[in-house]
């Protein structure tokens, strides 16, 4: 016959209590605290390829732990962005997560955010200084590191190419965002080592393929009459590429030889990939946004769990170049 809970000996029940603070029930009572959660997911480029991946992996972790999902893009438009942040905030989701578009136009709807008590989590897009206190943590990477590692992979490799110093073009990322202007300061920090090394233009390229292709060929024809330049950094390997494929266009040699154009990525996209592995690009620089995607959702089933969340959740960077492509072709390949 079957025997209740009750005819357990009390030493049994309370061994099933102490089972329940295991591991095991600690995972289901995390779980249960995040089903049916609404979330806001408010994006930028839906279809770029990076930011596509970061939501594609945020959706499918935050849904095993049962949130629901919404997921809102603005592209370039910070207005639009607000707007659809504070729609979120009137239909009272249990979560906002954003990637900034404009890192100062964000705040008052982040304020807002915190009167009316939905908490808010900042991803990949570092928040503006002095707003700790409107989000409960930034999920991402140090982008004045990532900065600074391309500026010391230049230093490099200039110096292997016999390069005493040169001309240096930047071809940015959107440069209102936290991203853009940090990687900028990293690579002016790292490149002070070396004062022969001259950055003589800075273009916001948008993040956008079209836009960095068209600026780079600008960039290459006002310099032509000067000697060219020695190096090119595109902040996104789509924009390091579209620079590539301006300097084949104007018959612009690029590659890693001494009177070659150096080419510098990052964010490790497959085209930067296959750029570096083809000898057209020097380096690039690790930011998995699968790895964004997943940690942003357990850190909301963290937060959902009732857990005080850290104000910084950094996630590792790392050079990629011809001497280690091999290793990161699968995680950069998406």
């Amino acid at each position: 016959m079957a025997r209740k809970i009750t005819d357990f000996p009390s030493i049994a029940v309370g061994a099933l209590v102490l089972a329940c603070a295991s591991a095991l029930c600690g995972t289901t009572v995390a779980l249960a605290d995040s089903k049916g959660k609404k979330v806001l997911l408010a994006e930028s480029f839906a279809a770029h390829p990076y930011v596509a991946t970061i939501i594609k992996s945020f959706k499918a972790k935050a849904e095993s732990y049962g949130m629901d999902v919404t997921v809102q893009a603005a592209g370039v438009d910070a207005a639009l962005q607000a707007r659809q942040f504070e729609d979120g905030v009137a239909r009272k989701f249990d979560l906002i997560v954003v990637q900034a578009v404009s890192e100062q136009a964000i705040v008052p709807a982040l304020a807002h955010a915190k009167d009316a008590g939905i908490p808010v989590i900042i991803s990949n897009n570092t928040p503006k200084d002095g707003t700790e206190a409107y989000y409960q943590t930034f999920v991402g990477q140090d982008q004045i590191e990532m900065g600074r590692i391309v500026g010391r992979a230049m230093i490099k490799a200039f110096k292997e190419t016999g390069r005493d110093g040169g001309k240096v073009a930047l071809i940015t990322g959107i440069l209102t965002e936290g991203i853009g202007p940090r990687r900028l300061a990293g690579i002016k920090e790292a490149l002070a080592a070396n004062p022969k090394i001259e950055i003589v233009a800075t273009e916001d390229g948008k993040w956008d393929t079209a836009t960095s292709e068209r600026v780079a060929g600008q960039v290459f024809a006002r310099f032509a009459a000067l000697g060219g330049l020695d190096a090119v950094y595109g902040m996104a390997d789509n924009q390091a590429v579209a620079a590539i494929k301006a300097a084949e266009a104007a018959g612009i040699a690029v590659g890693a030889g001494p009177r070659q154009m150096l080419v510098f990525g990052g964010n490790c996209l497959k085209e930067g990939i296959e750029a570096i592995k083809a000898g057209k690009m020097y380096s690039t620089v690790a930011q998995i946004p699968t790895d964004i995607g997943a940690k942003l959702a357990d850190e909301a089933n963290e937060l959902f769990a009732g857990k005080t969340l850290s104000k910084q959740t950094l996630l590792p960077v790392d050079l990629i170049d011809k001497s280690n492509v091999a290793k990161w072709e699968a995680a950069c390949t998406y």
